[in-house]
Order: C-alpha cells, then structure tokens, then sequence
C-alpha cells in the first residue's frame, strides 16, 4: 500500500537533477539519458581480479574514468553524500542482472577508527546500504573491523598495497560457514579484498564474493 502511495506521489515530485550535467534526470536517478550513455561499463573483469580464486563471483560494473571518477572523489574527498545514492541506484542494477547467489551478509570494506573520524564516513556502506535494503541483505559492520592505520593505497604499486595491509583486519566473531559479499567503492590490484578475504576465512567465512562500483587499473 505505502509503495503505493509513494509510487503516485512521485510523480509530483520533480526529477533529481543530473549529477554529471544538471539537467533532469531520469527514473528516479540523478542522470539524465545522454550522461547514462556515457558511464564508462567495465566489459570484462580484469586478470589483475580473475587470477586469484578465493572469491565466488566478481561484480564490478564500472571503469574508474570521466565522468564517474570525478563523482566518487566529490563523494570521498568533499562530502557530496548525495553521489552515494547514485551509485547505490547504479549498483543496485548491477545486482539485480549480475548476482547469482544471494549472500547472507554484506560487509562494507571496514575503515580504520582514525580514518571514520577524519573523512566523517565510510563511503562504501553510504552506497551499499539502500542496495542491501531493496534486495533484502543484511548489512555487517560488527563483525570484522580494521586494526592498522594504512597508509593510502592510492598511488602504491602492487607490491607495497600487499605490504601495506598485512594484519590490517581482525574478525570480532566466528562466522560459520556464513556467505560474505564485501563491497568497497573502488578496486585496483584488489589487495585490501584479498586482505579481507583471508581475515574472514581465518574466522570461518564461507563464500565470499567481491562487489565494487569500479575498477581502476593499477599504477605497475
């Protein structure tokens, strides 16, 4: 009934503005249909993810390029926490076409307690959270939690994002064989996923699949 309702009072209500060029939008999300067209779609998963087995399903619909980029740095960087419902809206289609297995938690990528009191948010569960509520997945922010302050993991290579993160995560709870979807906003070499993999299978995990909104390639 209030979906309803809610349906019919839509319609009164103007469109959110494009988030990329300022003219209405489209669908219930804040992009108009030219500026849709021009999102950069990741066509196939890179070998930098493919190589390493430890994850059941990979879903990742964007490159991290114009014009997305600049919109998840405004998220990140300068507290446009409207961004984070777009991106929810375009990860929630990502999910509904992509995901075959529906796991039992989501686990947004867990920030330290010194970065959460400098940025003011974690970015990744500000996107997943309205995606987990329409699709009816639990979102878990108790049960692994991360012990180092890193260093950025922007402009690393390879071998220092490895580093970077060895014992970064610790996990709260057994979680028995429970199926994991973590998400994080964006995935480079795919080090902080594959950190947070083996705490959580260390501590009982089941399945896990990895979830972002984009892939970036990695600096060498």
């Amino acid at each position: 009934m209030f979906e309803k309702v809610y349906r019919q009072l839509r319609r009164f209500i103007p469109p959110e503005p494009c988030s990329i060029c300022g003219k209405p939008g489209h669908d219930d999300v804040a992009l108009c249909n030219l500026c849709r067209e021009k999102l950069p779609t990741l066509r196939n998963i890179p070998l930098e993810l493919q190589k390493h087995p430890q994850w059941e399903k990979i879903i990742i619909p964007y490159r991290y390029s114009d014009p997305l980029s600049p919109l998840i740095q405004q998220l990140k960087f300068n507290h446009k926490l409207h961004h984070a419902r777009l991106f929810g809206a375009l990860m929630l289609e990502s999910l509904q076409y992509a995901m075959d297995d529906t796991p039992d938690y989501i686990l947004p990528v867990p920030l330290h307690p010194r970065r959460l009191r400098q940025r003011g948010f974690n970015q990744a569960l500000e996107i997943i959270h309205t995606p987990a509520k329409q699709l009816g997945i639990s979102v878990d922010l108790t049960s692994c939690r991360r012990e180092i302050h890193t260093e950025a993991q922007a402009g690393l290579k390879a071998s220092a994002r490895r580093e970077n993160l060895r014992d970064a995560f610790t996990v709260t709870r057994q979680l028995n064989g429970k199926s994991i979807a973590i998400f994080d906003d964006v995935v480079t070499t795919g080090s902080t996923m594959r950190a947070l993999t083996t705490t959580l299978k260390r501590g009982g995990a089941g399945k896990i699949q990895l979830w972002a909104l984009a892939y970036t390639p990695p600096h060498g």
